[in-house]
């Protein structure tokens, strides 16, 4: 097949999102497909690249910053997108477009179904389907109800990564349209992402992975390592991300004497990421909302125990009191407590995650089964049979 891939963040642009874009992306073409990503500009990349099959196009817009976007800068995209492939499909042929998010990417799909005849899949990463994330989406999604509810009603496709996430678009578009909604999880780059338990530190040792912006809830994180560093200070605290909340909470740290304890890293390579897995003992999540955490899989495939929310997925994905445990949201007398409880009872018993749950977890959700899942799906579509109901 011949595949044109929309997604205006593609690493090292944005967070889960690219990163799931480019698993899916690079597997497709490793499969023999013709892949085409469409995505943004940003200085020092280069505009158009090529890898065998895979071609990845940079567009010029007015994005600014690599761990966010505004409305603006969306839409100096969706102008930009839609100029280049009104040019580009001219001469070019794709069987199928994979568009991330109903916006941005459907918003171009729709343009290109109307224009060329193209068909398009959507596939949601959570916030974009009105109402999963209503407390800071809920006056874009109002602006924007009837364009995402007409995207998603002509796409062959919408891609779902939790049964919450389906139950919540299956109610968006109504019941005559349930059956173009399909759950495909996320998956585990495996070929990355794996134990090394001689990586894991001899000091007690937590990280917190994710921008840091309202959604992941940081301060409740640093709320309760601020009451757990109280009771023990023998650890260490990582924090690998960026986001408009960094600045407050380097203040925090610093008002609260904790710099000595935590430590801020940024955005770092994929690689080193890997490294903070595998020689923590502890991963945190605090986020309100998660489409499907990448975090989340990329933890426990290093061996991380995971104190994490109820986020969309979570049951589906843990082993409950083996390699996670889940607390409340906004409690950070919870995760401070179950900190506690790790440290004594697993981490000075020197206890390690079992080899068959981390196997068993990556073989359920390896990046190369998941796409092949999609292949299937894309294969109907393409044939005119459509989708495969769940």
């Amino acid at each position: 097949m011949k595949i044109l891939v929309l997604n205006y963040e593609y690493p090292p642009l944005g967070g889960g999102a690219g990163v799931i874009t480019q698993n899916i992306s690079e597997r497709f073409a490793e499969n023999g497909n013709k892949v085409t990503v469409v995505t943004t500009w940003y200085k020092g990349e280069q505009e158009t690249e090529k890898k065998g099959n895979l071609e990845i196009i940079r567009l010029k817009s007015k994005r600014q910053h690599i761990y966010k976007s505004n409305v603006f800068e969306m839409l100096s995209w969706i102008k930009e997108c839609k100029h280049f492939l009104g040019d580009y499909l001219k001469k070019e042929k794709f069987d199928l477009c994979f568009a991330n998010f109903a916006i941005p990417g459907g918003i171009v799909a729709v343009y290109l179904k109307r224009k060329f005849g193209l068909k398009y899949t959507v596939i949601s990463h959570g916030h974009d389907i009105p109402w999963r994330f209503p407390k800071q989406m809920r006056l874009f999604h109002i602006a924007t109800y009837y364009k995402i509810k007409r995207i998603c009603i002509e796409s062959e496709a919408n891609f779902m990564q939790t049964r919450e996430m389906k139950e919540n678009i299956d109610r968006f578009i109504g019941e005559k349209f349930v059956n173009k909604n399909v759950i495909v999880p996320n998956g585990i780059d495996a070929r990355l992402f794996k134990p090394d338990k001689s990586l894991k530190d001899k000091v007690f040792k937590i990280v917190f992975v994710g921008r840091l912006v309202e959604q992941k809830d940081p301060f409740t994180f640093l709320n309760a390592i601020k009451l757990f560093s109280g009771r023990n200070k023998d650890l260490i605290v990582h924090i690998i991300g960026d986001g408009v909340l960094r600045c407050k909470m380097e203040e925090y740290v610093r008002n609260n004497c904790l710099s000595d304890i935590v430590k801020f890293f940024g955005w770092i390579r994929k690689a080193e990421i890997v490294k903070e897995y595998q020689s923590a003992h502890v991963n945190v999540i605090t986020s309100v909302f998660e489409g499907m955490s990448v975090a989340v899989f990329e933890s426990l495939a290093c061996g991380c125990f995971l104190i994490t929310t109820p986020i969309d997925g979570i049951n589906e994905v843990i082993a409950p009191n083996e390699n996670a445990i889940v607390v409340q949201f906004y409690s950070q007398e919870e995760i401070a407590q179950q900190l506690e409880i790790y440290y004594q009872k697993r981490f000075l018993q020197n206890y390690k995650i079992d080899d068959g749950i981390i196997s068993g977890l990556i073989e359920r959700y390896n990046w190369n089964y998941i796409v092949n899942v999609y292949e299937k799906h894309f294969e109907r579509i393409v044939i005119n049979e459509g989708v495969a109901h769940n």
